[in-house]
C-alpha cells in the first residue's frame, strides 16, 4: 500500500509518499480500505514532531478517514467485512490501508459519504463534547462560538442550531461573518478590537443589542475555541450562572480567568479534550457520531468540502488548510 511516512519529524514538504507493507488486523482491530481523508490542524503538529503525543518513528499519521472494512482482527463485534466506516484513530489515517481500534470506527449511514464523514469526524466529534457532554446547550438558550468561521467553530454553530439554540457567531471579519450565517447563525457578532479593554467594551455592547441590556441578560453558553483576550472579553457576556467552555487557543495566548469574577457572577469554566473521552468515556463519543451521523444523512448539517487533493499531493492539501482563504474543509482521496 502507498502511505505518508514519517521517518523523521519536520515540516510537511520533508516527508514522502512510499511503498509500504500492507497490514493484517491485529486484536480488536478492523482494516480499513481507505478512501477518504480528513485534515486538521493537528496533523500539522504531529508531522513536524510538535503534538503533545509523539510517536515512535518510523510510522503513518493521520486521525480521519472512511472507507470500507476489509478483515476484522479476532474480538471484533463492532464491525464486519464488508461495512462502511468512518474513523478517528490517533495514527495511520494517511495510507491506503488504514488499522483502526474498533471503538474508534463507527457504520456509516448509507447516505452518506466517505468525503463527507472524513471531513467531519474530528470536528463534529470535537463540537459535540463541547456543546453537549460539557455545556449540556438547551434549546431555547443562546450561545456564542468563538472562531465560528473556523473548522470547530462551523461545526459547532451546526450543531448548536440543530439542538435549537439561539446561536451568535464571532468572528474576525464581515467576511468570516457570512460563512457563519451559511452555516446557520442567528447573528454575527465582530471579536476585534485595539486591545482587551476595547475588546471587552466591544463584544458587551454588541451581545447586549443581541440579548437585551437588562439585568440577568446574555448568553449562556460560550464555547471558546480562540482563547487569549476573546476569552476574557467572553467572561464579561455570559449571564448569571453561564458556562464557557474552553476547546482550544487559536489566538496563540492561553489566557487566565480571575476567579473573583467567576464567583461573583457564579459562572463555570469547563475544557472540552476530544480524544480523553474515547477512553473515559465512549458511550458520549458514540452518542454524538451517531447523532451528527443522522443529522447529516438527513442534510441537517453539512460537511462544506472545498478542497479535494490526491495522495501525492499531500503537500498542496496541508498548505490549503493554513491558508485563511480557503471556506471549507480540505480532504485527500488516497485511491485514484
Amino acid at each position: 500500500m502507498r502511505a505518508i511516512v514519517v521517518n523523521e519529524f519536520g515540516p510537511v514538504e520533508s516527508h514522502n509518499v512510499e511503498e509500504c507493507p500492507d497490514r493484517t488486523p491485529g486484536e480488536g482491530e478492523v482494516l480499513i480500505e481507505n478512501h477518504a481523508i480528513g485534515l486538521n490542524f493537528p496533523d500539522i503538529l504531529m508531522l513536524g514532531g510538535k503534538y503533545q503525543k509523539r510517536p515512535d518513528r518510523p510510522f503513518v499519521p493521520g486521525r480521519d478517514c472512511a472507507g470500507i472494512v476489509r478483515a476484522v482482527g479476532p474480538g471484533v463485534t463492532r464491525s464486519k467485512a464488508g461495512d462502511r466506516v468512518v474513523a478517528q484513530v490517533f495514527t495511520g489515517a494517511f495510507g491506503e490501508l488504514v488499522p483502526a481500534p474498533q471503538q474508534r470506527c463507527f457504520v456509516l449511514p448509507d447516505a452518506v459519504s466517505f468525503e463527507d464523514a472524513a471531513a467531519m469526524i474530528t470536528v463534529f466529534n470535537t463540537a459535540w463534547v463541547a456543546m453537549d457532554t460539557r455545556a449540556r446547550l438547551r434549546a431555547g438558550e443562546t450561545v456564542m462560538v468563538t472562531g465560528a468561521a473556523g473548522g470547530v467553530g462551523s461545526a459547532t454553530v451546526q450543531l448548536c442550531k440543530a439542538r435549537g439554540a439561539i446561536v451568535i457567531a464571532a468572528v474576525s471579519s464581515d467576511e468570516k461573518g457570512e460563512l457563519a450565517k451559511a452555516h446557520g447563525a442567528d447573528f454575527v457578532v465582530l471579536s476585534r478590537a485595539d486591545d482587551l479593554e476595547a475588546l471587552k467594551q466591544s463584544l458587551k455592547s454588541q451581545v447586549n443589542a443581541i440579548t437585551g441590556a437588562d439585568e440577568g441578560r446574555g448568553c449562556d453558553v460560550i464555547i471558546d475555541t480562540v482563547g487569549g483576550d476573546l476569552f476574557e472579553a467572553g467572561l464579561r457576556v455570559l449571564r448569571f450562572a453561564g458556562r464557557m467552555v474552553v476547546v482550544g487557543f487559536a489566538s496563540g495566548r492561553v489566557a487566565v480567568a480571575q476567579t473573583n469574577y467567576l464567583l461573583y457572577n457564579n459562572l463555570t469554566v469547563m475544557g472540552a479534550p476530544l480524544d480523553i473521552h474515547f477512553d473515559m468515556a465512549f458511550n458520549e463519543i458514540e452518542r454524538g457520531v451517531n447523532t451528527w451521523l443522522s443529522l447529516l444523512a438527513s442534510s441537517q448539517i453539512r460537511a462544506n468540502i472545498s478542497e479535494r487533493y490526491p495522495l501525492n499531493d499531500f503537500v498542496a492539501a496541508f498548505d490549503s488548510i493554513t491558508d485563511p482563504g480557503v471556506k471549507g474543509r480540505t480532504i485527500i482521496v488516497p485511491r485514484s
